[in-house]
C-alpha cells in the first residue's frame, strides 16, 4: 500500500459504451487500494495525479487543440501527468517505417511533426509541459522495441536517434479483464459438461463488417461447413464474386459476435455446446500482435481455440505463459503473413475437424483438459495489473 494514492481523472475518455469512465475504472485499473478516482476540478497539486485518455490518433489530437489555454495552465500549475491508454494503434510511426523511406506505400509520411507521438509532444511543447509528463500504457506487442530502436537508429526526417522521455508500460488489459470476470462468474464449469452440439463457433456478427471476418466464412460456406457450426456474420456490402452470400440466412444464433454481447445476456449459452471458438482478431494497423477479449472468453469458458489476427498474435498469447493447441493441428497459420493463405489454412482445420463425428470431439476435448484447465488458472491466478501501480508511482 502506497503512503499516499494515486489519483486518476477520468473525466475526459470517450463518451462511447465501450471508452466511458466507467469501462476504464472496471476494466483498465480495476479493484486497487492504492488508485483513487477523482474529478477533474478536485486536482491539487500534488506528485501523483493522472488525466487518462484513451489514445485515438485523429481523436486524441482534436480533443487536445479543442482545449483553451486555462486547461494546459491547470495541468501545469497542478501538476498533472497525462496518461494515454494505447491499445495498438500507431505511435511512433506511420504505415511505413521512420527509418527508411518506403516509395510503394500509399500513406507514407515525409514529416516527423505528422506522426501522432509527435503531434501530441508539439502541443505540449507550446505550453512548457515537458516530454516526461506523458506515460503510455500499451495492449499490444511492439512499441517498447520501438522505443530502443529509436535509441540506436536514426530517423530519417530528423537524422538522428530519439531517447524517448515518456514512460511506457506494455500491459494486457483484457488479461486484466478476464481474471475480474472468472472472479465475478463463478458458476463457469463447463469442462464438468458433455453437451457438445457444434463442432466450432465464428461468431462475427459485430456493428462493422471487417474482410478477414467475411472471407472466413465465405470459404467455410464454399466447404459446406456452415451447418457444423454456431456461425454469425456483418457481411461486407459488396462481394461481387458471391452476391447470393450477401443474403445468406445464417443459423438460428443471432448476428451478435460473442465479443459485443450485453452483460444481461448469458454468455455461457453461447460457449457450453460448441468445441472449437475461432477468434478472428482485431488487426493492428502496423501489424503487430494483439489480442483482444475474442480470444480471452474461450480460455474464461474452457474452450479450445484458434486466434487469427496480426502474424505472431498466437505466440503473444504465449508470451503471458498461456498454452495452445498445436499437439491438436497445425498452429503455422499464425506466422503466414499472406491474410488469403492464412484463411485457407484456418479452414483446413476447422474442415479436419468437422470430418469428426461428435463421439470423436468429445474423445478430443477430453485430451485438451489439462490445457484447458492450466490456460484458466493461469487467467484467474495471475495479477495482470501487478507492474500497473509500480509504472504510475
Amino acid at each position: 500500500m502506497l503512503a499516499k494514492k494515486i489519483n486518476i481523472c477520468l473525466d475526459f475518455s470517450k463518451s462511447s459504451s465501450r471508452q466511458s469512465g466507467s469501462f476504464w475504472d472496471n476494466n483498465l485499473f480495476g479493484k486497487n487500494d492504492n488508485l483513487n478516482f477523482i474529478k477533474w476540478e478536485d486536482f491539487k497539486n500534488e506528485e501523483n495525479n493522472y488525466l487518462f485518455l484513451y489514445c485515438v490518433p485523429d481523436d486524441t489530437i482534436k480533443f487536445l487543440e479543442s482545449k483553451e489555454d486555462g486547461f494546459f495552465k491547470n495541468l501545469k500549475d497542478k501538476k498533472i501527468k497525462l496518461l494515454f491508454f494505447n491499445e495498438q494503434f500507431n505511435l511512433f510511426m506511420f504505415d511505413g517505417n521512420i527509418f527508411q523511406h518506403n516509395y510503394n506505400i500509399k500513406h507514407n509520411c515525409y514529416d516527423i511533426n505528422d506522426i501522432l507521438y509527435w503531434k501530441i509532444l508539439n502541443i505540449f511543447k507550446k505550453y512548457s509541459i515537458g516530454e516526461d509528463m506523458l506515460y503510455f500504457i500499451h495492449s499490444a506487442k511492439g512499441f517498447l522495441d520501438e522505443i530502443e530502436q529509436m535509441k540506436k537508429r536514426k530517423i530519417i526526417w530528423i537524422d538522428s536517434t530519439w531517447e524517448v522521455k515518456s514512460k511506457h508500460l506494455q500491459m494486457h488489459s483484457d488479461l486484466a479483464w478476464g481474471r475480474e470476470e472468472l472472479i465475478q462468474k463463478k458458476d463457469i464449469r463447463l469442462l464438468e459438461e458433455k453437451i457438445l452440439r457444434y463442432h466450432y463457433a465464428c461468431l462475427f456478427g459485430g456493428r462493422h463488417p471487417k474482410k478477414h471476418r467475411h472471407d472466413l466464412i465465405k470459404n467455410l460456406w464454399n466447404k459446406n461447413l456452415l451447418s457444423f457450426g454456431k456461425c454469425s456474420l456483418t457481411p461486407l456490402p459488396k462481394d461481387e464474386e458471391h452476391s447470393e452470400f450477401r443474403n445468406i440466412s445464417l443459423p438460428e444464433h443471432g448476428t451478435r459476435a460473442a465479443h459485443h454481447l450485453h452483460p444481461h445476456e448469458n454468455e455461457i449459452e453461447i460457449f457450453k455446446d460448441v468445441f472449437l471458438w475461432v477468434a478472428a482478431e482485431t488487426y493492428c494497423p502496423n501489424g503487430y500482435p494483439y489480442f483482444t477479449e475474442k480470444t480471452v472468453k474461450p480460455i474464461m469458458y474452457e474452450r479450445p481455440f484458434i486466434t487469427y489476427g496480426n502474424p505472431g498474435t498466437l505466440a503473444y498469447l504465449k508470451d503471458y505463459g498461456f498454452k495452445s493447441f498445436g499437439d491438436f493441428w497445425d498452429e503455422s497459420y499464425d506466422n503466414e503473413k499472406d491474410d488469403d493463405r492464412k484463411i485457407v489454412m484456418i479452414a483446413d482445420i476447422i474442415e479436419n475437424i468437422c470430418q469428426k463425428n461428435l463421439n470423436e470431439i468429445d474423445q478430443m476435448y477430453d485430451k485438451m483438459r489439462p490445457i484447458i484447465q492450466f490456460n484458466k488458472n493461469l487467467l484467474i491466478n495471475t495479477d495482470w495489473r501487478r507492474d500497473l501501480v509500480k509504472f504510475l508511482s
